[in-house]
């Protein structure tokens, strides 16, 4: 067998290792072809789930001109060539996903794939813990007087009022889910689950939560002191860091390939830095 035949395999059994997705192909392998509500209904998964699955089933599930979903010569050629037992996709998924620390790292720390997981299983239980969040980032801005600018800090111009702080870091965080829901829905046409969206970007700005917290500590344990290249490093990395969970929030709540959703993310910050420079050439900040 060839190497390519072995990958195509591989790439089936990996596909089809999902219980969801082996559901949507026996749906269409039923009903010839299905329309998204319909599958939506069916599979009584999330919006944002159901695109990644379909996404997952390229090459294996096409839809044609009239927007209906259906199998592709290539992927009704595999199934009927190949039989699809818990145990081999069990096993083809376990060999196709076989994961490095370094893929452990990216995935849990930089991604928050877990995380990310969690948050979208029940966006009604995960609100309270995203206000929570950015009821704190307010707080904390206010605190040490560092202002939030949608992704970045800002020394506070001469005359902002205190109370002002407290609203900046909730504002961004909404400013942040809005350009995030608007992108994916411009760009790659993805709508809905908003709320499992709103909830991810929260914990997405987690990392910029460490930016106030270092200044605090710093002026508690040495009054007047300096942060030296921390103070311009560290948030450098933080954001890094924000535009990778970002991109996870996205790719998980709208259903995109992670490639496809970093598209979103790093727009997200492309639009920041706009907003930022405009406002600084204006005189606002």
């Amino acid at each position: 067998m060839s190497e390519k035949s072995k990958e195509s395999i591989s790439k089936f059994y990996s596909a089809l290792g999902n219980p969801y997705r082996r559901q949507i192909v026996q749906l269409l392998r039923e009903k010839r072809k299905l329309g998204f509500k319909e599958l939506h209904e069916a599979l009584k998964i999330s919006v944002g789930a159901l695109y990644h699955h379909l996404d997952m089933l390229e090459g294996i599930v096409a839809q044609e001109s009239d927007r209906k979903y259906v199998l592709t010569d290539q992927g009704r050629s595999a199934i009927e060539t190949f039989s699809i037992s818990e145990e081999k996709t069990a096993a083809g998924s376990v060999q196709g996903n076989e994961e490095t620390r370094l893929g452990f790292f990216s995935g849990e720390i930089l991604l928050g794939r877990t995380l990310m997981n969690y948050l979208n299983a029940d966006p009604i239980r995960s609100l309270p813990l995203a206000i929570l969040i950015v009821a704190f980032g307010g707080w904390i801005s206010s605190q040490t007087r560092l202002e939030p600018l949608l992704l970045f800090y800002l020394t506070p111009t001469s005359g902002t009022v205190s109370a002002l702080f407290l609203f900046m870091f909730p504002i961004g965080w909404l400013v942040t889910f809005i350009m995030a829901d608007i992108l994916s829905t411009l760009v790659f046409h993805r709508k809905g689950d908003d709320l499992r969206l709103l909830n991810a970007t929260a914990f997405a700005m987690l990392p910029l939560l460490i930016v106030p917290g270092l200044f605090s500590l710093a002026q508690l344990l040495s009054p007047g002191g300096s942060l030296g290249y921390t103070a311009v490093l560290l948030p450098i990395f933080l954001q890094a860091w924000v535009v990778c969970l970002l991109a996870s929030a996205v790719s998980i709540s709208k259903g995109l390939k992670l490639e496809r959703a970093a598209l979103i993310s790093l727009g997200v910050v492309y639009l920041n830095i706009l907003i930022l420079l405009v406002g600084l050439q204006m005189g606002l900040f």
